[in-house]
């Protein structure tokens, strides 16, 4: 990736992972050194920036953001593709009575001519969403594994027991907000049958290590006055048996 700023970022590791860190812990300078003047980046809450001018103000919101609610990040997972790189964490932010867990996922997509658009997803809550174009799908140039396509076709059917039957007893799915549903206790089917029928998914990119396979896929729900796509992203890991023993969804619930 360019880094046309000047001296070399002092930021180590794949730009997925640091991302989120250098916001965290206020090294935006670094960060915008990292980025350099190729880069993109696409956050639910403030928007796209794609410009030297506009990326170094969406930093310092972010930044700014972050530490007004104490934010902390802990690391989950990171997977690897052959045109992406995806990294999972939670954002604790401890500004309030009480603590709250935000999970985040960061996709950095590499590009044609060094370019690399960052897309970040994670539940802005009450927070009024920036407009997000949705990614475009397809099955036919995003091959995903054999698991994860049955589980993608299970949901465009509304097909709640086949989703199931794709995961261990002892599984679960941890939702937008942070919350953990069990399979063996019937909270992940009463989770999967609130999403309210079929949800026609469609892959858009994948990075897969062999364990964690992370996908974005565009989500299109059905409305009462027209449909509505989204860009989102899901992690499938699977487990020693074969099955999945864990999903974590990130899109604005």
């Amino acid at each position: 990736m360019a880094e046309d700023r000047g001296t070399a970022s002092t930021l180590k590791g794949r730009l997925a992972d640091v991302y989120v860190p250098a916001l965290v812990t206020g090294s935006l300078h670094a960060l915008s050194r990292r980025l350099g003047n190729r880069a993109t980046i696409d956050d639910p809450l403030f928007g796209r920036a794609s410009t030297l001018s506009s990326i170094d103000p969406l930093l310092e919101k972010l930044a700014t953001r972050f530490g007004e609610q104490q934010a902390t990040y802990r690391h989950v997972a990171s997977a690897t593709g052959v045109d992406r790189d995806v990294s999972e964490g939670v954002l604790v932010m401890s500004s309030g009575a009480r603590p709250s867990e935000i999970p985040i996922a960061v996709v950095a997509e590499r590009r044609r001519l060094r370019e690399i658009e960052l897309r970040v997803y994670y539940a802005t809550g009450a927070a009024p969403r920036a407009p997000r174009p949705p990614l475009r799908g397809s099955e036919r140039d995003v091959p995903v594994p054999q698991i994860v396509a049955h589980v993608l076709e299970a949901f465009r059917k509304g097909a709640v027991e086949r989703v199931l039957a794709a995961f261990e007893e002892s599984s679960r799915l941890v939702d937008p907000n942070g919350k953990a549903h069990s399979k063996r206790d019937g909270s992940m089917a009463s989770f999967l049958a609130g999403l309210g029928g079929r949800l026609a998914l469609v892959p858009a990119g994948v990075a897969d290590d062999g364990r964690t396979c992370c996908i974005e896929t565009v989500l299109t729900r059905q409305r009462p006055f027209g449909d509505d796509a989204e860009s989102t992203a899901m992690s499938f890991v699977r487990g020693d048996s074969g099955l999945l023993r864990e999903l974590r969804l990130y899109y604005e619930p």
